[in-house]
């Protein structure tokens, strides 16, 4: 089985064309910690990171984002938040372009999660800022299939970090609302490489400890 971002495949038989994350190993390793830090804060800063995002609806508790389907595959998907009228939030987080066959993975997922638990499905891609015109509709046949994008375009990494740096020389501490915009950074726009941001939010996180619970230490 071959394993991309957010799903699993059969691993194709025939030769392919490598990805410039398996052509550098470097880039491949930092998108992996990039994907950690955003379900990270997916997985325990739901209440701050729907707003943050401009998703509508209440967090009521987290759903499985695995699924096993006929075919003895396991699919899967970054986030699922359960709302308070029952409706599932599936979360994707992309670092590059959203292609044909990521909204087709997405449909899937929908599909099976849907069928499964019987319950609606919304999906909502987060984009790093520099996807210029992600890609939203997959139309085959008659059907149509729509994904609701989210790009962090109006961030700035590095605001945020001087921002923080100016509270930090006052005396006052982040909020756990900063916290979670330090988990996005590396979707956001700023100069800084994506391993600082997340170096420099790491550090950040590490001396704001008495704003994580024990639970969202582990």
């Amino acid at each position: 089985m071959a394993y991309g971002t957010g799903g699993c495949v059969k691993k194709r038989t025939k030769k392919i064309n490598k990805t410039p994350e398996e052509k550098n190993p470097a880039t491949k390793n930092s998108i992996h910690h990039e994907d950690l830090a955003l379900k990270t804060a997916a997985q325990y800063f739901g209440e701050e990171l729907m707003p943050l995002l401009g998703i509508q609806g209440v967090v009521n508790y987290i759903a499985p984002t695995e699924t096993v389907i006929l075919e003895a595959r396991q699919m899967y998907q970054d986030f699922n938040y359960v709302r308070k009228d029952g409706a599932w939030i599936h979360l994707e987080f992309e670092s590059d372009s959203i292609t044909k066959e990521d909204l087709k993975r997405f449909r899937e997922y929908e599909a099976a999660t849907s069928r499964i638990h019987h319950v609606e499905v919304i999906t909502y891609v987060i984009c790093s800022s520099k996807v210029k015109h992600p890609r939203t509709i997959l139309k085959e046949g008659i059907n149509v299939y729509q994904v609701k994008v989210v790009r962090l375009k109006g961030k700035n990494s590095d605001q945020l970090f001087k921002r923080l740096k100016e509270n930090a020389e006052q005396g006052l501490k982040p909020t756990k609302a900063d916290l979670v915009s330090l988990l996005l950074t590396p979707l956001m726009s700023g100069r800084l490489r994506i391993e600082e941001r997340i170096i420099k939010s790491l550090n950040i996180l590490q001396n704001s400890r008495e704003l994580i619970t024990e639970v969202e230490r582990e």
